[in-house]
């Protein structure tokens, strides 16, 4: 599964004479790295027992003003059917397990629409899954939209500038509404 962030660059394949290793060798050893750092943080991670089980979803609109994302979204092979008046439809999911919570995203949220969603769910283990029911390109808010080179490609590949902001709103609304986690 994907992580609560997207537009990070997380693999340091930094070489010393200043190159970069890309090769399958060097995937291999970066994926070991993370199996194993997984495997540390759950070593001694207590089991939860009987954990109860909520699950919810929720369909919202996020708007689409970007020509290209439009055109992908109307002349796509996959038939989308939730594209009208400017706006795609899509469905979130909320899920307590025990003493977690999971928020999903359709697409891929920056770090700082992550982290702040992550820290207003109503949970001590807060998780998000992005990428999920849908792959709407990148969310980003309206502060980081076309802001600075590095930005133009997640730029050109979101729906819209707003599209963070609505999302953000959207399950800030939502959290309100659903019950917390079981707290340990």
């Amino acid at each position: 599964m994907n992580s609560a962030q997207g537009g990070m660059v997380t693999a340091d394949n930094r070489r010393p004479e200043g190159k970069e290793a890309n090769d399958w060798e060097d995937c291999i050893r970066i994926g070991n790295l993370l199996a194993d750092q997984v495997m540390a943080i759950i070593e001694n991670a207590p089991v939860e027992k009987n954990p109860s089980l909520f699950c919810a979803a929720r369909k919202i609109s996020l708007p689409v003003d970007n020509e290209i994302m439009k055109a992908i979204i109307k002349f796509s092979p996959l038939e989308y059917k939730g594209f009208e008046n400017d706006s795609a439809s899509t469905v979130l999911n909320l899920l307590n397990i025990g003493t977690a919570q999971i928020v999903t995203v359709p697409g891929e949220a920056l770090p700082n629409i992550g982290y702040y969603i992550k820290r207003k769910m109503k949970t001590r283990k807060p998780f998000l899954f992005g990428l999920t029911n849908d792959a709407f390109g990148y969310m980003l808010t309206k502060v980081d939209f076309d802001s600075f080179k590095r930005y133009r490609y997640i730029s050109q590949t979101s729906l819209s500038e707003m599209v963070g902001e609505v999302y953000i709103n959207e399950v800030l609304d939502w959290l309100k509404q659903v019950p917390a986690s079981e707290m340990e």
